[in-house]
């Protein structure tokens, strides 16, 4: 089971290449406002993110051709694709044992 931010982080991560601010700004809106990283949380999520594997911050060539170069950019892992992958589906498992409990359609 991954952290929560965690989560949010790769989910915004597999979109494509994302600054540590448009992740925010992604984990954000998807959440429809109920999940805020504030800087701290965000690039302390990142940081582990990257000493686990599942991130990378990208550099020299890799990275877009930004203006601002103090942006830092990050793109998902193999490792980190399946780990929201994998985490994804145990969302969804666990939403249709509930749903079917509740009497719903699973």
């Amino acid at each position: 089971m991954l952290r929560r931010n965690w989560f949010h982080v790769l989910a915004a991560l597999a979109g494509g290449d994302l600054h540590g601010s448009a992740i925010a700004d992604d984990v954000f809106a998807r959440s429809e406002g109920s999940l805020r990283l504030w800087p701290a949380t965000l690039y302390r999520a990142l940081d582990e993110l990257v000493e686990a594997g599942m991130v990378r911050e990208l550099a020299g060539p890799e990275r877009p051709d930004d203006p601002d170069r103090r942006k830092r950019y990050y793109r998902l892992t193999a490792e980190g694709r399946e780990a929201v992958r994998s985490e994804a589906a145990r969302m969804e498992e666990m939403a249709r044992a509930v749903r079917t409990r509740l009497g719903g359609r699973a």
